[in-house]
C-alpha cells in the first residue's frame, strides 16, 4: 500500500486516513459549518505538531501547551471557525489525542471520529 501525497497510508478499500476523517467530518457537517477547536490541556504535552499543522487555529501558549487561537467570541462563547483540512490533520497528528473539533451550531463531535 503506497501513501497518498500527504503521506497517509491507505485504509481498507483504498481510502486514506485523511479521506476517512474527511468523510466522517463531512457526513452531517459541511465545510461551511463552523467548528469549535477544543484542547484538553490536561493531556497536551506541547509537542507543537498542531501549531505547525494549523497555525491559524492553534498556537503554543506561554506555558508551552496548545491553545486555540480563537478562544472565545464576543459573547464569551467558544469561537467558531471554518473547518479546514489543516484542522483535521492537526487533530490526527496530535500524539496524545488532546484535540477535538465540535460543531459550533449544536456541539456534536466532528473530529476525531469515533
Amino acid at each position: 500500500m503506497t501513501p497518498d501525497a500527504a503521506g497517509h497510508a491507505p485504509a481498507a478499500g483504498g481510502a486514506t486516513q485523511a479521506d476517512a476523517v474527511s468523510t466522517a467530518a463531512a457526513g452531517p457537517t459541511s465545510r461551511e459549518e463552523p467548528v469549535v477547536v477544543r484542547v484538553d490541556r490536561s493531556r497536551c504535552i506541547g509537542s507543537g505538531m498542531c501549531a505547525l499543522t494549523a497555525p491559524g487555529s492553534l498556537a503554543l501558549g506561554a506555558d508551552g501547551l496548545s491553545r486555540p487561537v480563537r478562544e472565545s467570541g464576543p459573547d464569551g462563547a467558544p469561537a467558531g471557525e471554518r473547518l479546514t483540512e489543516e484542522l483535521l490533520e492537526a487533530v490526527d497528528f496530535c500524539p496524545v489525542e488532546a484535540l477535538a473539533l465540535h460543531s459550533a451550531l449544536d456541539g456534536r463531535l466532528v473530529a476525531p471520529s469515533e
